[in-house]
């Protein structure tokens, strides 16, 4: 029998301590567990939501009536490799924590833990972080997927057993998923392996349109590890920043590889109807010309985390002479040869579009930049995201180790850091200002990494090179007015030639694109949709909407690569 290492006695005694809090029903005892700042995050263990405590008067407020309703057994350490107690390593500032995993039960249901322990001022163990998931509701486990289908063929081929599976859950699905990028498809993967009947209703006419149609020089910012897909990860030979038509591609091998049931070109037909008495849907839909009546429990919108192109009313509109399109209309820089170009905006749309015209002819390109950009490098992104999603590691290691660190939690350590993040960037930043381009860390200091999931911010990839050079030139400060007959004019009366505008001013919200098609009676039911709340919880998404059967699915791989499973919860 082997000794146990010094980081297993350190973390089976603090999850002995906090085993015993939670057996004996006190929630006083538990938050005396944790360091006094200290962090619970629970996914729906001991309520219906994902809920975010800082500080022990809120975690042991939170868990009184819940903690003794709930009924924790079973606590141990995880038997996962990737969870075995470790300290975390030296040069990431987390120098002498230490991490770990565990596993409880509930009555109903499976749960993962995460530990993050630190020493207090008596060199007592406490825990810094906490967070508890439930992951599988017992007699409702997620299906492996690796059964031989010729045990249960009962003398069938693959293609009878498909043709007849397609068929009962396209004449009576359980959910109905609206959208078919990243997103919609792995909601309809995750509810698959659960064995819920799902339909994916996608308006354009193949599965990776909503890439194809963007410009040709798209490719995701994120590294490779953190994009993966659920069930299904990349080659070994596989770019670390993935083109835009390669995305669109792999989201079409994906929907066959994993057997998803899709509609494309289909949408819906009039008003989607609920019946509060039996609660289901009431939907019409247009799939191949043919209106189809279908009646869902529930339907799931994944529709894009952004909703519709917003572009500004300028004056004058109707006198200008020359293209003014939103950049969802940029395609590439061919009939930009030669032009004058303002884009307007400053994330990054605007900065991938100004280097993409910038070196491919345009005669000039200005940036308009109104109030100051969080702008950090590919590369800085790139080193952090690695650190989470690391190469050869199991995507899901990094999912839930990134889901089990709280928002609040990181923003305040993003801010603590601040004048570190400033350094890290000065290259950059430092180009950025010689430009004209006005730069910040993020309102709190909480930089761009989060932002996205608050606002929006810029990542560069090059295109500082430009503006440093002039070769980008900046309007900063001052928003557009109004158009002349070539040229656009701003508030301060200012005027710059254009042949063309491109606006990269963003998005309206999801909620009020979704009006356009359940009605305002049913949307402004629902909660905000992305931001996070008070507890730094993502607001809205794989969450209760506010209107039973209704549920938003946004983000990006990460979010539905992990939270889909989240959305199993009324199926139980």
């Amino acid at each position: 029998m082997s000794v146990p290492d010094e980081q297993t006695n350190i973390a089976f005694k603090w999850l002995s301590e906090y085993s015993s809090a939670l057996l004996s029903g006190d929630p006083q005892a538990v938050a005396s567990t944790f360091v006094p700042g200290g962090w619970l995050r629970d996914v729906l263990t001991f309520t219906w939501d994902n809920r975010s405590l800082e500080g022990r008067e809120k975690i042991s407020s939170y868990l009184t009536d819940r903690l003794q309703r709930t009924q924790i057994s079973h606590i141990t350490l995880s038997k996962d490799p990737y969870f075995h107690p470790s300290y975390l390593p030296t040069g990431t500032g987390l120098d002498g924590d230490l991490e770990a995993g565990f596993v409880f039960e509930t009555p109903v249901a499976y749960g993962k833990g995460y530990m993050r322990l630190v020493p207090d001022k008596d060199g007592e163990w406490k825990a810094l972080i906490v967070s508890m998931v439930l992951a599988d509701f017992k007699g409702h486990e997620e299906m492996p997927g690796r059964e031989n289908f010729e045990d249960v063929a009962q003398n069938r081929s693959w293609g009878e057993m498909e043709t007849d599976r397609r068929a009962r859950i396209e004449s009576n699905p359980h959910a109905v998923i609206i959208g078919g990028g990243q997103t919609g498809l792995h909601v309809a993967a995750r509810f698959k392996q659960m064995g819920i009947p799902a339909l994916i209703i996608e308006r354009r006419q193949r599965i990776g349109d909503n890439w194809r149609c963007r410009y040709d020089s798209l490719a995701l910012h994120t590294i490779r590890e953190q994009h993966q897909l659920l069930y299904q990860p990349h080659p070994s030979t596989w770019p670390i920043f993935t083109p835009r038509d390669k995305v669109a591609d792999m989201l079409e091998s994906y929907a066959v590889n994993q057997d998803l049931v899709v509609w494309t070109s289909s949408s819906i037909v009039g008003r989607p109807t609920y019946s509060q008495e039996t609660k289901v849907w009431t939907l019409i839909v247009n799939h191949a010309g043919k209106q189809v009546e279908m009646h869902p429990v529930h339907v799931v919108l994944a529709t894009g985390t952004p909703g519709d192109p917003y572009t500004p009313t300028l004056e004058n509109r109707d006198c200008f002479t020359g293209i003014a399109i939103h950049a969802t209309q940029y395609m590439n820089p061919k009939i930009f040869l030669g032009k004058d170009v303002i884009v307007v905006g400053a994330g990054n749309s605007s900065i991938d579009i100004c280097q993409d015209l910038a070196t491919n002819g345009a005669k000039s390109v200005t940036m308009v930049q109104r109030s100051s950009t969080c702008v950090v490098s590919r590369e800085h992104v790139a080193q952090g995201l690695s650190s989470i999603w690391q190469q050869g590691v199991p995507v899901e290691v990094g999912d839930f180790k990134f889901a089990s660190t709280p928002f609040g939690f990181s923003k305040k350590m993003m801010i603590n850091r601040v004048q570190e993040s400033w350094a890290e960037e000065t290259e950059l930043h430092d180009k950025l200002r010689m430009g004209g381009l006005k730069i910040n860390m993020g309102p709190e200091g909480q930089g761009q990494f989060l932002l996205v999931f608050e606002r929006g911010g810029g990542m560069d990839k090059g295109g500082a090179d430009l503006i440093a050079s002039g070769d980008i030139k900046v309007k900063q400060g001052v928003a557009p007015k109004s158009f002349g007959e070539k040229s656009l004019i701003f508030e301060d009366e200012s005027e710059l030639p254009a042949d063309a505008v491109i606006f990269a001013t963003g998005y309206i919200n999801i909620r009020e694109t979704n009006k356009k098609l359940f009605g305002a009676d049913i949307i402004d039911q629902t909660s905000h949709v992305w931001g996070l709340d008070d507890e730094g919880e993502l607001r809205g998404s794989y969450r209760p909407s506010g209107h039973p059967g209704l549920w938003y699915a946004t983000g990006d791989f990460y979010n539905s690569r992990f939270q889909s499973k989240q959305l199993v919860r009324d199926d139980t």
